[in-house]
């Protein structure tokens, strides 16, 4: 029986094979090495995970933390650290870690306030709005009289102002303007109701995301390991 510690067997193994060890054999070795009754494969990440996630890292509250840490255990399970020890690589998550979750739990929180199996949900807010109001009106009018004591049949003549005995001709012009600010505040409360054939898309929708979120995370963990097992 092995009789130094698992880091000491896991540096042991490193060295005799000249590669780095699979997380898979990592786990093994925290989990099983030394013992009659072996912890089951698809039981190994939950049962190692806090010896490979012993940090701090920010991870939010929507997010159950051992789920998260089993599945991203579960999704490298056959892949070699890319590092030349075990103490290295936890170095490398850590970093990683602390670096990428506090955008990725902005994905997470997104997806809550909608319970997805219940019938309806209820989404309530407020709105905010200044309004500027500005009116402006202008009016023209004129007013043109011409008198002829004697016109002597001579309309003509008075019309074009060649035979007069008084002449008006004025011209108003009239303009207001108003303008005024209104601030409206508005809160709401909107009831959503599912129809049983709609809810089974609802589900589809948000294990997408959540999938989608995991797979970006992924992606931004995939530099920690080597890319041929």
């Amino acid at each position: 029986m092995w009789k130094y510690s698992d880091s000491d067997y896991i540096s042991y193994i490193n060295n005799v094979t000249n590669k780095p060890p699979t997380v898979y054999f990592l786990l093994e070795s925290i989990v099983n090495y030394g013992k009659d009754e072996k912890v089951k494969i698809k039981d190994l990440a939950s049962a190692g995970r806090e010896r490979f996630f012993n940090f701090d890292y920010p991870l939010t509250d929507k997010v159950d933390k051992a789920t998260f840490e089993t599945n991203i255990l579960n999704h490298f399970l056959m892949r070699r650290i890319g590092a030349e020890t075990f103490t290295a690589f936890q170095i490398n998550l850590n970093a990683k870690l602390n670096e990428i979750m506090p955008l990725y739990n902005m994905m997470f929180d997104s997806l809550d306030g909608i319970d997805l199996l219940n019938e309806s949900y209820t989404r309530t807010g407020s709105d905010n709005s200044n309004t500027t109001n500005s009116i402006e009106n202008s009016s023209t009018s004129t007013s043109d009289k011409r008198y002829s004591d004697t016109p002597q049949n001579k309309l003509t003549e008075v019309q074009s102002g060649q035979y007069v005995t008084e002449y008006n001709y004025d011209t108003n012009t009239d303009s207001s303007s108003s303008e005024g600010e209104s601030e409206n505040a508005r809160t709401y409360s909107e009831t959503f109701r599912k129809s049983p054939a709609n809810m089974i898309n609802y589900l589809k929708e948000a294990q997408k995301e959540v999938k989608s979120i995991y797979s970006l995370i992924y992606d931004e963990l995939d530099d920690l390991f080597y890319g041929i097992i």
